[in-house]
């Protein structure tokens, strides 16, 4: 099915409707918060709570019209739920989501667990650490049979809450984190079996101050790759979802000999360029690349 970004923006405000209900989901609840997709694409959201003719005057196209009556939902909504200064913040944590989550096809997750399970790798402890709607959570939960707990983590509030109400139906234990990857805590160090996640690209700084080489926290992707050897435990596996440009750009060398020094090459699989065509409406070359 081609990119709707209405039909999504309507799937992600249902979704964050049972989400803000702060209840445990029920089945049809659960397939609702399974569609939710962020707001990847979606610029219409950053236009205010306020007039078409206000929407106009700031540039909005015909296409983001179309969107008009269900982003002034979502504004309400939010205003509804939250205090003006949670308000506030959420519109600004939905400023970064429109350039980085753009979000992965199950098909990732699936083949990645069916052949991990084939060689017999155990993943009892897993980590997402840009975890998004959670579908690397998801579609590890009945796939890998000795799974034992996950931990994640998202930026995003909005879709951090959407995660919190999904796997608070997960039989396996769980902790979702709303937070940035450079916040989580040095005790969740080396306890991890899998590390997995469509990592954000970008030429984004992270402050993190176990991190203080601008070859590394200079750019998003290159500290992800860094900050995901740490929580590993001796042997576990770290398998992202990336653009090609970490392993082709000069400017990533000195991230790919940190990598590459500290773990062992597993595997490059190149990912169609549509790999997100559908979930994100955006194209670009994707790897995925798994170390040990």
């Amino acid at each position: 099915m081609a990119y709707n970004p209405l039909y999504k923006l309507n799937d992600n405000i249902a979704a964050i409707r049972i989400a803000l209900e702060d209840k445990v989901p029920s089945t049809d609840e659960l397939s609702t918060l399974r569609r939710y997709s962020g707001f990847g694409g979606i610029k219409a959201i950053l236009y205010p709570h306020g007039s078409k003719e206000e929407w106009i005057k700031q540039g909005a196209t015909k296409e983001d019209l179309r969107l008009y009556d269900s982003a002034q939902e979502l504004h309400e909504l939010l205003k509804d739920k939250f205090s003006d200064a949670e308000y506030k913040t959420i519109i600004a944590s939905l400023k970064n989501s429109v350039l980085t989550a753009f979000y992965t096809s199950a098909v990732v997750p699936q083949v990645l667990y069916k052949v991990l399970q084939e060689q017999n790798i155990p993943v009892r402890n897993l980590y997402e650490p840009s975890a998004g709607a959670g579908i690397f959570i998801s579609e590890a939960v009945p796939s890998l049979k000795d799974l034992q707990s996950v931990t994640a983590v998202e930026k995003d509030i909005l879709t951090g809450k959407v995660l919190q109400s999904l796997c608070s139906a997960m039989p396996v234990q769980s902790k979702v984190q709303i937070t940035g990857f450079e916040d989580t805590p040095a005790t969740e160090n080396g306890k991890h079996d899998l590390v997995v996640s469509n990592i954000p690209f970008g030429n984004f700084p992270v402050h993190d101050p176990d991190f203080p080489n601008p070859a590394i926290s200079g750019k998003i992707h290159n500290y992800f790759f860094a900050k995901g050897l740490d929580k590993l435990k001796d042997g576990g596996i770290l398998a992202y979802v990336t653009t090609d440009a970490f392993l082709n750009s000069p400017s990533n060398k000195e991230a790919r000999e940190h990598l590459f020094s500290k773990s062992d090459f597993v595997c490059l699989v190149v990912m169609p360029d549509n790999l997100m065509k559908d979930t994100g409406g955006t194209e670009a070359p994707n790897h995925l690349l798994i170390v040990q």
